[in-house]
């Protein structure tokens, strides 16, 4: 993970996904990006770089005045935390922020995202959602979500929850170099509940099977019984004292995403450990 891409929004919450990232990069031998989007009204309409094109006069001055405050708030943030034998650049762009970060995972061939995330709850959460929550259902790298400060970031134990029943090689091979860089002990989990109850014994043998398919090494196999899967990996992830929870996400959009939901963006919004996800195609 070499190249690794952090938005920012000038909150405490970049400043630690900033140093989580730094840290990950010390270790992995990468250089990073720091990513600030100015949206532009819908009367206002600006190039990359922040040239005006056409549009309402104060509107451009708004905008411009935002871009200026951006670039000495992302100095700011940079002097701020330490990053010595890092690579880090700045960037600022006027454009909207998940377009942007799409494009910039694809130009960038970045390798991880790194976002900050103050979470979501209640109605807020049911209409809006939040932009790592976005980012996490349309990125085409793994995402890694960051609530707190970790000053002293490292992986020791970590969660893969699945049902393992859909293919995911891609995005465990992806973890496998998580896991691998941080020489971490892997547990893979199957919430088991009410409803699609399933013999341990059985579940047991699906798990062992999955690890020998996909190669896995270092790794526990365990069968958590709670009543919805969300609470089962937070339960499960909390007794073993799990420094990252890994996960593939769908990927679902619109309706059909409102309506189904996706347990690894629950994830994002409700728990205080990291989050790392990928998106099954």
């Amino acid at each position: 993970m070499r190249r690794i891409l952090v938005p920012v929004d000038f909150s405490d919450q970049s400043r630690y996904a900033f140093e989580v990232a730094v840290a990950i990069a010390r270790k992995a031998g990468g250089a990073i990006k720091l990513l600030h989007i100015v949206e532009v009204t819908r009367t206002a309409n600006f190039s990359a770089t922040g040239d005006v094109l056409v549009g309402n006069n104060m509107d451009q001055l708004y905008t411009m005045q935002l871009l200026e405050m951006s670039k000495v708030q992302m100095k700011e943030l940079r002097n701020a935390v330490n990053h010595s034998g890092v690579e880090v650049v700045e960037e600022v762009e006027v454009d909207r922020v998940i377009n942007n970060i799409k494009q910039t995972i694809k130009e960038d061939k970045v390798d991880l995202v790194v976002m900050g995330s103050k979470g979501a709850s209640g109605m807020d959460e049911f209409l809006i959602g939040s932009n790592t929550e976005k980012v996490v259902r349309v990125a085409d790298c793994p995402v890694l979500t960051v609530k707190q400060r970790l000053p002293d970031f490292d992986v020791h134990e970590v969660v893969l929850a699945s049902d393992f029943k859909r293919d995911m090689g891609p995005a465990v091979e992806k973890f496998k170099y998580f896991q691998n860089l941080y020489d971490a002990r892997l547990h893979l989990v199957y919430i088991n509940t009410p409803g699609a109850f399933e013999a341990s014994g059985v579940l047991r043998n699906k798990l062992q099977e999955a690890a020998v398919r996909y190669g896995l090494r270092n790794y526990t196999i365990n069968v958590y019984n709670d009543t919805i899967e969300e609470d089962g990996i937070l339960h499960f992830a909390q007794d073993i004292n799990a420094d990252l929870i890994m996960m593939a996400t769908h990927g679902r959009t619109g309706f059909a995403h409102l309506l189904s939901g996706s347990i690894a963006e629950d994830l994002v919004n409700h728990t205080n450990i990291p989050v790392l996800t990928l998106h099954l195609k």
